[in-house]
């Protein structure tokens, strides 16, 4: 048994769609597959959970532009009034309902509801494309088989009850199971994310639990690659890595992998195929029990959306363990992802994602006890097997926030000039 996992990236228009019906018809094997929300639906979904959160006007403007790209694709696939579109149609009524629900202080909760409605879309288009294709199908709600607690946007799986469900659900030895990735639910049914890009994470899971032969993630590069194609040109293929460099890849920012994807596999020993949909000669890439990659390699990672933030305690004494153990406290608090951090005798800075909106609303929080400095717009560089010549190259034209070193690895929090 595989598990196939279909990105955004690629499931963003009808052809898409199509393609992957097409690799799906070709698998000849019992196949559980998981789909992401189309295109950048996850991002518009969040921009109108934003507005609408902070009262802003063209709200209602969003909502009828992404309702109108589903719309396309599905008539694209589908021709005028089919069950497709009246299925999403529905999803929209439902997604309008909440949208008129004031998220009060539930902010985060309120945001993974809203936000699940991209997976229940493509769901609901990928199933009956399928359908059409006459593959057999049997389709399931990841709602009620990944079950997490309360830690909204970054939900933590409650694993004995996961697997159970999963067995339960999956696992048939013909046929295919189509599910939806990112989302989950906490054990009351209350909606839940895994995390921006987490439906590898969700076909990682499926594929540990059910004992699965590979687990393939289909995406619009033809592999995991040493740098973005889409902004570096000379940008190679990295046929094999380890499942350890791959960890520190995605725990980077490297956006062809989930950070948390890795860590099901190792357990179960089960290999990461990252392949091109577009490109079905090319074998991809394999993550597995291999050898460190060759070092000769330098790897580029860009991680943008990033915001450094810098704390002061108001008396200028020392950084010590009780300011640590405060701002860690309120970050997990908060829901705050950390991609780095530098400590010096009176101040620390943070690099973190950007959490848009309820951001200043912590900055005031902060600010009843320290001194606060930040800086929006930046991004996290990271350099594995770093070379000084590549180093110098990159980082014309930038201006360096902050600078870390190891033996392998050069990271770099920049605003561009």
């Amino acid at each position: 048994m595989f598990v196939y996992k279909f990105g955004g990236s690629v499931l963003k228009d009808a052809g898409g769609v199509r393609a992957a019906a097409g690799m799906v018809k070709k698998a000849g094997t019992a196949l559980t597959v998981v789909v992401s929300a189309f295109g950048k639906t996850t991002n518009a979904l969040e921009e109108i959970a934003g507005m609408t959160w902070r009262q802003e006007k063209g709200t209602e403007e969003k909502l009828q532009a992404l309702r109108g790209y589903h719309l396309q694709i599905i008539r694209d696939l589908f021709g005028e009034k089919s069950i497709a579109e009246a299925k999403a149609e529905e999803i929209f009524y439902d997604l309008e309902g909440l949208l008129k629900i004031p998220p009060g202080n539930t902010a985060e909760k309120w945001y993974d509801a809203v936000v699940s409605f991209g997976e229940l879309l493509s769901g609901v288009i990928v199933g009956e494309a399928f359908r059409q294709e006459g593959i057999p199908l049997t389709e399931v709600d990841v709602r009620q088989v990944i079950i997490t607690d309360d830690h909204y946007r970054q939900a933590r799986v409650i694993p004995e009850i996961t697997a159970k469900k999963i067995k339960e659900a999956f696992g048939k030895e013909e046929g295919v199971s189509l599910t939806q990735g990112y989302i989950a639910a906490t054990e009351e049914g209350v909606p839940t994310t895994l995390g921006r890009e987490g439906s590898d994470y969700t076909a990682a899971l499926l594929g540990s639990v059910l004992g699965a032969e590979k687990v393939v993630l289909w995406k619009d590069v033809p592999g995991v690659m040493n740098a973005d194609p889409a902004v570096d040109k000379e940008a190679v293929h990295l046929p094999g890595i380890s499942y350890q460099e791959a960890a520190e890849m995605a725990f980077y920012g490297a956006r062809v992998i989930h950070p948390k994807t890795i860590k099901p596999l190792v357990n179960s020993h089960i290999p990461l195929v990252v392949r091109g949909l577009f490109s079905p000669g090319n074998e991809g890439t394999i993550i597995w029990d291999l050898e460190e990659m060759v070092r000769h390699v330098p790897v580029f990672i860009r991680k943008e959306r990033q915001l450094l933030l810098s704390v002061f305690p108001r008396d200028y004494s020392f950084i010590l363990n009780k300011h640590l153990e405060d701002l860690f406290g309120l970050f997990r608090e908060w829901r705050l992802n950390i991609s780095l951090i530098q400590i010096s005798a009176i101040s620390v800075s943070f690099c973190i994602d950007d959490p848009g909106a309820l951001f200043m609303d912590r900055v005031k929080i902060l600010q009843e006890k320290y001194e606060v400095y930040f800086n929006r717009d930046t991004e996290l560089w990271t350099f594995r097997h770093y070379e000084e010549g590549v180093l110098r190259k990159k980082m014309q034209g930038c201006l360096t926030l902050v600078e870390q070193r190891t033996r392998l690895t050069a990271q770099y929090v920049i605003k561009r000039i």
